[in-house]
């Protein structure tokens, strides 16, 4: 009997440290908070996140907040696929997910009281020849033309020191800033 009962006692602890590896595998998929980076929604590496692919994703994201007991909040609120797919072609770019993801950021900041962080650019703001893509010396003079906008209206800018380098924003070192990397930088800014 002794016996038995000490197989039982090993499977339980056998199944709980199974289950505790599962939880932390399915952890390293996926942030526990924030939003989920486009290449994880890509499962199939297509360049597309396919409206089954988003939604199983989804799903994984809310077992895996349910299994370690913190499920998720509003879920009712988040944008759906169709709400993202803003050319309604049945797939999204990584632009269309930054950009619903900026939006809904901005959308819980608001109701949080913490305000819209109405005063972070657009990449427009940044594009001032309007090519498409932001150079260093966009980025400066957009910067200063801010500062001063800023200081004619009496106001200053908050963290005017901890604005981000050119460098960190060019994320794939060709010497310009996209609008993917621009938006990408933004949604890591919000978190």
């Amino acid at each position: 009997m002794k016996n038995l009962f000490k197989t039982i006692k090993l499977g339980f602890l056998v199944a709980g440290s199974l289950s505790v590896i599962t939880t932390a595998l399915i952890a390293e998929d996926l942030p526990n908070r924030g939003p989920i980076e486009f290449s994880s929604y890509d499962t199939n590496k297509d360049g597309f996140v396919s409206e089954k692919e988003f939604n199983d994703i989804r799903a994984k994201r809310m077992e895996q907040k349910a299994t370690s007991g913190m499920p998720m909040r509003n879920v009712a609120n988040a944008p759906d696929f169709t709400a993202l797919d803003t050319n309604k072609d049945g797939k999204l770019t990584e632009i269309e997910l930054l950009k619903g993801q900026n939006k809904q950021m901005q959308n819980n900041q608001g109701k949080k009281g913490m305000g819209q962080q109405a005063n972070m650019p657009n990449f427009e703001d940044f594009d001032l020849n309007k090519d498409g893509m932001i150079s260093s010396k966009e980025m400066d003079e957009a910067r200063e033309k801010r500062m001063e906008e800023k200081a004619s209206e009496g106001k200053m800018m908050k963290n005017i020191g901890n604005q981000p380098l050119f460098s960190d924003i060019d994320t794939n070192k060709d010497g310009n800033i996209s609008k993917e990397e621009f938006l990408a930088h933004q949604t890591k800014q919000r978190q």
